[in-house]
């Protein structure tokens, strides 16, 4: 499935609010791993 470049940049925008809300409980180097990792899945896709 091809994201449209609105899709991208929506979804970079929304990224990090949508993680903040999953990973309360988590200490930040865990978040930033966590995040990174999403990113990069979000970028190959």
């Amino acid at each position: 499935m091809a994201l449209a470049q609105e899709d991208i940049a929506f979804i970079k925008q929304h990224l990090g609010e949508w993680l903040a809300e999953q990973s309360l409980g988590k200490p930040p180097a865990v978040y930033e791993i966590e995040l990174r990792e999403r990113m990069v899945r979000v970028e190959e896709d």
